[in-house]
């Protein structure tokens, strides 16, 4: 993904596949089957977002898909990094967005809090704020094992008719996973930056700012990223971009942190309304 690849689709196509999903990171999404809720927002503008780069996969019938390649550079991968979310018991993950989905209020910046429990009894929550296409700007979602519920503004839990299952769209709004994936190319120029401890976790810090050798290339041409990776197994901790992303050869000044916190805490719990 270059700064001369055109923007993704999706914001032309209607609202956000950026394929974020609002819980789902793949981890969100991957890790957990229950991640589908074909809750449709109503935005009533568009906002640009990067595109992921596309897996190839093969035309043959027959043939497997094929895997993603590995960043080219040394840095780490960061849709790895985020993919092995999947493999945590629980977890909690906060996002803040800007310039990346549609905001009640043009620039603003849209958040998401969850808290997702993974394993043989699943379950997850989420609250968004800020959001364009719902009452308010705020959507809240419960799911536990196969039922599943909805809140829109300050308004009542409206039970799923299709339980889980009816959940993708809105999981698929701010999933760390797809979000992190509109910046795979940054996985090519970013370096190791130290070590320490980040949201109570060891982890090696990893950095890259505009001007750094290929950072304009892969598409920052203003700001920094940093990126906190656990020791332990590689999965996402923290992310901060903040500058000005080429979006179709246009600079598009963008925020994005995450922060993964409370990672296998016994005291993660999702309970029905």
């Amino acid at each position: 993904m270059h700064g001369s690849t055109p923007a993704a689709p999706l914001p032309r196509a209607g609202w956000i596949a950026i394929a974020l999903g609002v819980v789902a990171i793949a981890a969100f999404v991957a890790g957990c089957d229950l991640m589908t809720l074909q809750v449709t927002p109503r935005p009533s503008r568009l906002v640009a977002t990067p595109v992921p780069h596309p897996t190839l996969v093969p035309t043959g019938s027959d043939e497997a898909p094929t895997l993603r390649p590995e960043p080219a550079g040394s840095g780490p991968d960061l849709v790895a990094a985020a993919d092995a979310l999947a493999d945590l018991d629980s977890y909690r993950v906060s996002v803040r967005s800007r310039g990346l989905v549609p905001a009640v209020t043009d620039g603003a910046t849209v958040t998401m809090t969850s808290t997702l429990i993974q394993g043989e009894s699943p379950a997850a929550e989420f609250t968004m704020t800020g959001v364009d296409g719902f009452r308010d700007g705020r959507l809240q979602a419960i799911v536990v094992g196969n039922e599943a519920w909805l809140r829109e503004g300050t308004g009542a839990w409206q039970k799923s008719p299709g339980g889980a299952a009816d959940f993708d769209a809105a999981f698929t709004t701010l999933s760390p996973r797809d979000l992190v994936a509109g910046f795979e190319a940054l996985s090519e120029v970013i370096v190791a930056a130290g070590g320490g401890r980040k949201n109570g976790q060891a982890v090696t810090r990893y950095r890259a700012a505009a001007g750094d050798a290929g950072a304009d290339a892969a598409g920052l041409t203003a700001g920094t990223i940093d990126v906190w990776l656990a020791d332990a197994d590689g999965h996402l901790v923290s992310l901060a971009i903040d500058g000005t992303w080429n979006v179709d050869d246009v600079p598009t000044p963008v925020l994005l942190a995450i922060d993964v916190t409370r990672v296998n805490d016994p005291a993660n719990r999702v309970t029905a309304p």
